[in-house]
């Protein structure tokens, strides 16, 4: 029987050389519902890995409070240019609610929250410090997810930036967006819930790869870098956290 380390290894390569066809037909008329369907999936084992270490009560608030959050916000941001700085979303990603952000930002966000709080959870259970580590690693993951939806055309950024088109302004949006996102749920689940288990990072290990494979293949190699060291420490902390 395969571990859960070597499974989620697996998968992640598969979803690794999967992003060729992502670099290969990016151009066909169903592109947004295919890609629509695969962020939906893509979250699934965080979420329920959550709902069944929390609970249900405790899990679907989480998830539903910090779904629909994030897309109010990329909402009014898109709007005002505020936290993240001036960009727009494009149809790539489905129709947009309101003519500014597609609802399936709800799915996309919040895996990658849940894979930082996971990461946190296992470094310290005090408030200041978690929220602290859950947004660093935050950003981090930013770094290699920004520049590939950029590039392949989800959102642009209106005047541009210095990092493969993305703004220092909207690394601060993060952080800010990180630390409130952080405590929002620290105050949810409650310091007793920590620290997470292993499978709410599992989504955004799966993303990574996926991501990483078609940073490489279009030669964006500081950010498909970060991606790999990102894949490789969270694959390696599941061996350590069973």
């Amino acid at each position: 029987m395969l571990s859960q380390k070597r499974t989620v290894f697996l998968i992640s390569v598969l979803f690794f050389v999967s992003s060729f066809f992502m670099s290969m037909f990016n151009d066909i008329p169903s592109f947004s519902s295919i890609s629509s369907i695969f962020i939906i999936l893509f979250a699934i084992p965080s979420y329920y890995s959550l709902v069944s270490h929390l609970g249900y009560r405790k899990g679907l608030m989480v998830i539903i409070i910090l779904s629909i959050l994030p897309v109010l916000i990329e909402g009014f941001a898109v709007w005002t240019g505020f936290p993240y700085g001036g960009f727009e979303y494009e149809q790539r990603l489905g129709w947009l609610l309101f003519g500014l952000v597609p609802p399936t930002v709800s799915f996309a966000y919040l895996p990658i929250l849940l894979c930082s709080l996971y990461v946190a959870s296992h470094y310290t259970k005090n408030l200041i410090p978690f929220s602290l580590v859950a947004t660093t690693f935050n950003l981090l993951v930013d770094l290699v997810i920004d520049p590939a939806a950029v590039h392949i055309g989800f959102w642009s950024y209106t005047e541009g930036g210095i990092y493969f088109g993305v703004p220092l302004s909207n690394f601060i949006g993060w952080l800010v967006t990180g630390v409130i996102y952080s405590v929002i749920f620290y105050h949810i689940s409650g310091k007793d819930s920590l620290p997470l288990p292993s499978g709410t990072s599992v989504s955004l290990i799966w993303i990574l790869s996926f991501w990483t494979g078609y940073l490489f293949i279009e030669n964006l190699f500081l950010p498909a870098i970060v991606g790999l060291t990102l894949v490789t420490y969270l694959i390696t902390k599941i061996q350590k956290n069973q």
